[in-house]
């Protein structure tokens, strides 16, 4: 059986320990010892440490970029400088507010403009091409939304004059190759026409545009009056409202008042920021939070698994280098030292490329949206707790097989 080529730089760097006798040479002889010694243990296998420092890898770009993520689904309501605000029900955001709350809304101190929006649900031909479609005000649409113009002042005006009419964003209208003039029907998941039907039949009379490169344009607009008159439930209500305020200093003060306004009305409200109201919606599907640590537990419990038997599986490899080890004078705790520094090597470099690559994912997609996963970023915290992670994943899965190793019997290892 061919023995292992681990202790063939060691036995040279030893041969000239016993020529050189400077101490500073000779630590510095020893330190190569090392070197030679784990680079010859981790390149051993190659496929092995392939597939292991891979599995860290995606472990390690899953923790970088599911941290930020769970901030940005649980970070608290921030007032600061929101001049655009979002009212919704109070007891849950799928559950409608009256159209007649506008008016009222309108007459509370601080209020400049005031516009409702209704989730319509639909998707085009196949399920799985799902639309982003909302009913509102066509007027109160252009007004409220600055993200948005209408290029073609012309066909803005048709969008008005025609209540079957809709606004189509640019990138949607790209996405299905619709143009001008087109007739769509739309399945709605949500509601039904007044003849039990879910299919609607609309006219793409404007396609509007986005203001800068990063607007989502991805939409379509339906006529609010248009579409409460043709459904057949919950006519006269809306699904929230979007008010611009006076004053972005005093957003806080504006909620507060508002939400007393309607505070012992059937329907109350909850009024909050444009980004919470996103963050509300993604609530709806579930605990994120408790998803993401479930989802990590079982990601890192898995690497423990993989990267501890590729421990074992190298320690049991290099027995006999490690009985070598010990014949030319290296003690018990020097070899548990050299195994738990290659679990170590092995972690915390596999582990830096994962934050590396998920810091890289992360200002490539916060810096391409203007939408909530622009909140996104990593931080010094989110680098010490992996580094510490790594350190604790190295530690678990190096002190078993650094222990077997130390402990191996000189003689015993020479016959492996």
């Amino acid at each position: 059986m061919e023995k292992p080529s681990l202790w063939l730089p060691t036995m040279q760097v030893v041969l000239k320990l016993h020529i050189v006798r400077s101490p500073s040479i000779n630590q510095i002889l020893i330190d190569m010892a090392y070197f030679n010694i784990l680079l010859n243990s981790l390149w051993g296998n190659k496929v092995r440490l392939l597939y292991t420092s891979g599995s860290i890898v995606v472990a390690f770009v899953l923790f970088g970029l599911l941290l930020p993520l769970d901030r940005v689904f649980s970070s608290r309501v921030i007032f600061a400088d929101a001049d655009r605000l979002v009212v919704t029900n109070k007891t849950s955001i799928m559950r409608p507010l009256p159209v007649a709350y506008q008016s009222e809304i309108e007459e509370i101190s601080g209020t400049l403009l005031v516009g409702h929006f209704t989730l319509f649900g639909a998707f085009y031909q196949t399920p799985e091409q799902g639309i982003a479609a909302l009913a509102t005000d066509p007027e109160r649409f252009n007004e409220m939304v600055d993200e948005v113009e209408f290029v073609d002042k012309q066909a803005y005006q048709n969008w008005l004059n025609n209540p079957t009419g809709v606004a189509v964003g640019r990138q949607l209208a790209e996405r299905f190759n619709w143009s001008q003039g087109d007739i769509i029907p739309l399945f709605s998941n949500f509601y039904q026409r007044n003849d039990g039907s879910r299919v609607w039949t609309f006219t793409i009379s404007a396609i509007y545009d986005g203001v800068g490169k990063d607007a989502n344009t991805n939409s379509l607009i339906i006529n609010y009056e248009y579409f409460d008159r043709a459904r057949n439930s919950r006519q006269g209500t809306v699904g929230w409202y979007a008010v611009r305020i006076a004053d972005a200093k005093e957003a806080e003060q504006y909620a507060t008042r508002l939400d007393e306004h309607f505070k012992n009305r059937p329907a109350p409200t909850k009024t909050t920021t444009e980004k919470m109201f996103a963050q509300s919606f993604l609530q709806q599907v579930g605990n994120f939070g408790q998803m993401i640590s479930i989802a990590l537990i079982l990601v890192f419990w898995t690497v423990i698994l993989v990267t501890a038997n590729a421990m074992a599986q190298s320690v049991r490899q290099q027995y006999y280098s490690y009985g070598v080890l010990k014949a030319i004078g290296f003690s018990n705790a020097a070899v548990f030292k050299l195994v738990v520094l290659e679990g170590a090597c092995l972690v915390l470099a596999s582990g830096g490329v994962g934050l590396g690559l998920a810091f890289m994912i992360i200002h490539v997609v916060s810096g391409s949206t203007n939408q909530m996963l622009s909140y996104m970023s990593m931080n010094a915290m989110d680098v010490t707790w992996g580094a510490l992670l790594m350190l604790v994943i190295a530690i678990i899965t190096s002190v078993l097989p650094a222990s077997s190793a130390s402990r191996c019997a000189i003689g015993q290892a020479m016959k492996e």
